[in-house]
């Protein structure tokens, strides 16, 4: 019995309560190999030690113990097998002989009600520890699926919250780059063709943010790169791209914006980009060049930022031609920027017509060039004032016929011509000019240095 016991234990710590390791009619190895041991235990200490009769006479029966355990152990369908087995032995060992004074109906029942209680005791245990199992079937199952709920409730958690730095990390680039496009947008509103040209750099990284990408400007019948950015040595593009290419001819003469999403863009780019439009004037219509981006994030060439590209080209194009245009009407306007001085370009102009008038009717003519000599080293609000005290003091000495230009347009550096005057009496203007700047009061600039030049354009 305890050898049955010992077994029962082993198989316990080997075989979990499962469905797995079925061999026979269901039923699992291990309970098969306990019981047909138990059993042969029990026979042989019975033929050996007792007296032969399969224990009839015990109180507890013995078999009592592998029908409990094997049952307990392993459920209804090995605790009923336990039980025949235990009927068989029982039987089979001998059976005792009917008493004088016993009824057959009496006799009976005492052979068969220990069999009768096994298999009760064996399906009444047995059902129970099948209801456990169910129920921890089940609960093994609820708490899978709560730890599956688990699990993909932290997935989603964990989901959220990199979409939501996904998200913060967009909208503060967003806010970077509306400041960032403002600020371009700022420097973009210029009237200098050249500043215009590099400020449309800050524009497009602002708004597209590409690795490379170029301004190319139409020059007769070329388009002629003239500046670009993120290109290396590595790189094919062209700088140069004559009228028989086919961007040229889908740029310039089409007007199309072309995108490698679309197959005839990608044809006409020829491996040349991924987006390129053309810079168009919208107030005269006038093709000034072409915008071309080399190389640009796949998740940025999408529908909206194709657009944005599209209002670029417009908007580069129309500020751009306004450039050129202003600097074109510059180059005939008779007043500096700041309106205190004459232009240099109207200087070129009026310099040889007051020579040549000098020559013809015999005048003489002198000219005076006076420049800041330590321009650079005065504070700002110093070289901000100096034209303005220049041309206070132009106007105190000078005559009405007298012209005042600023020679080089930088603020810097000015020219006087004196019609009728001689160039020695120029020296006498030369002399009251710089005393006029000396005597400036609180609003001339004491610290500034002037080197002067006088010039006889013509003697009579």
């Amino acid at each position: 019995m305890k050898g049955g016991m010992l077994l029962s234990s082993s198989a316990s710590s080997r075989e979990p309560l499962s469905g797995r390791g079925k061999c026979l009619w269901g039923m699992r190895c291990s309970a098969l190999l306990e019981i047909a041991l138990f059993f042969a235990l029990a026979v042989l200490l019975d033929r050996l030690v007792y007296d032969g009769n399969a224990f009839w006479n015990a109180a507890p029966h013995p078999f009592w113990l592998a029908v409990l355990l094997i049952t307990v152990q392993y459920g209804t369908a090995e605790g009923v097998f336990a039980a025949m087995v235990a009927t068989v032995v029982l039987l089979v060992g001998g059976m005792p002989e009917q008493a004088l004074d016993e009824d057959l109906y009496d006799y009976l029942f005492s052979i068969v009600y220990r069999p009768l209680m096994w298999f009760m005791a064996a399906i009444v245990l047995g059902e129970l520890l099948m209801r456990h199992l169910k129920e921890r079937d089940r609960l093994r199952l609820a708490l899978e699926e709560a730890h599956t709920n688990e699990k993909t409730i932290a997935d989603a958690y964990r989901r959220q919250q990199q979409v939501k730095a996904d998200l913060e990390v967009r909208v503060a680039g967003q806010m970077r780059t509306v400041i960032s496009m403002y600020q371009a947008v700022k420097s973009l509103e210029q009237l200098d063709s050249g500043k215009v040209l590099f400020s449309i750099m800050d524009m497009v990284r602002a708004v597209m943010n590409p690795q490379k990408f170029s301004v190319f400007m139409l020059n007769r019948d070329v388009l002629e790169a003239a500046v670009h950015t993120g290109w290396s040595g590595e790189d094919n593009y062209l700088r140069i791209i004559g009228a028989d290419h086919p961007l040229f001819r889908e740029i310039v003469a089409r007007r199309r914006l072309l995108s490698v999403t679309d197959e005839n863009g990608e044809r006409a780019l020829d491996q040349q980009g991924v987006l390129a439009g053309p810079l168009i004037n919208t107030e005269t219509g006038e093709v000034m060049g072409m915008l071309k981006i080399e190389a640009l994030d796949f998740m940025e060439l999408g529908w909206t930022n194709i657009k944005n590209f599209e209002v670029i080209c417009e908007w580069v194009g129309t500020v751009y031609g306004n450039a050129k245009r202003f600097h074109a009407v510059k180059k005939n306007c008779v007043i500096d920027d700041s309106g205190l001085f004459l232009s240099s370009s109207y200087y070129v102009r009026q310099i040889a017509f007051l020579t040549s008038l000098a020559r013809r009717h015999g005048f003489a003519l002198a000219q005076i060039d006076i420049a800041l000599q330590n321009h650079d080293e005065l504070p700002e609000a110093a070289r901000s004032r100096v034209p303005v005290v220049l041309s206070k003091a132009v106007k105190q000495v000078l005559r009405t016929t007298d012209l005042a230009f600023d020679r080089r347009g930088n603020g810097r550096e000015f020219t006087i011509i004196l019609p009728a005057t001689p160039a020695r009496n120029a020296r006498i203007v030369e002399e009251r000019l710089l005393a006029a700047l000396a005597g400036g009061g609180g609003n001339g600039v004491p610290e500034a240095s002037w080197v002067v030049r006088i010039d006889d354009l013509h003697t009579p």
